[in-house]
């Protein structure tokens, strides 16, 4: 009678296992939140509203039903259409979307469901992060201008120069005298 329980457990272990050596190389470093143990890879991670997030699933399993045909990734918990068709990817078993990400999204963690065609479902965390990018680079594309730091960069400007002129002139009356 306790058998079963003991049986469902060594499964479990032995799925936990084995999921990382059945995730081939384009996946062996994803992150995994399934009760299968089914690897997801979601890129970017963390991403922000409006961006273009790729999914990748590996639907291998040791319970699975033969090899996925198909996956299908449910956008429901995204704010996305509920069924959105994945590409095969490079990879026996593999599959592959991008969407972008609704510019309504609220910052949080989300677990959007994958479906495969054999029976395996996987599940990871996107976290979408407030804002947009961080303001990088060279300023060509910043946006502020006329700002309270435009004013006081030049007003140090206007100090530097004033006081490299007032030092030009004490050397020149130094030499003089």
């Amino acid at each position: 009678m306790h058998l079963v329980p003991r049986l469902a457990t060594a499964a479990a272990v032995l799925a936990a296992l084995a999921g990382p050596a059945l995730a081939g190389p384009m996946l062996g470093a994803a992150t995994a939140a399934s009760a299968s143990s089914t690897p997801v890879d979601i890129t970017p991670n963390p991403a922000t509203a409006g961006t273009r997030t790729t999914f990748a699933v590996n639907c291998s399993s040791l319970t699975a039903a033969g090899p996925a045909s198909s996956a299908t990734l449910i956008g429901t918990t995204l704010g996305l259409p509920e069924h959105i068709p994945m590409q095969p990817g490079t990879h026996s078993n593999e599959f592959v979307t991008t969407v972008t990400l609704p510019a309504s999204i609220k910052a949080g963690s989300y677990q959007p469901d994958i479906d495969c065609s054999n029976g395996v479902t996987a599940s990871s965390t996107l976290t979408v992060s407030p804002g947009g990018a961080p303001a990088t680079g060279d300023g060509t594309t910043a946006t502020a201008a006329n700002g309270t730091l435009t004013a006081a960069g030049f007003g140090l400007a206007g100090l530097g120069v004033l006081a490299g002129a007032l030092l030009l002139v004490r050397r020149r009356a130094a030499g003089r005298g």
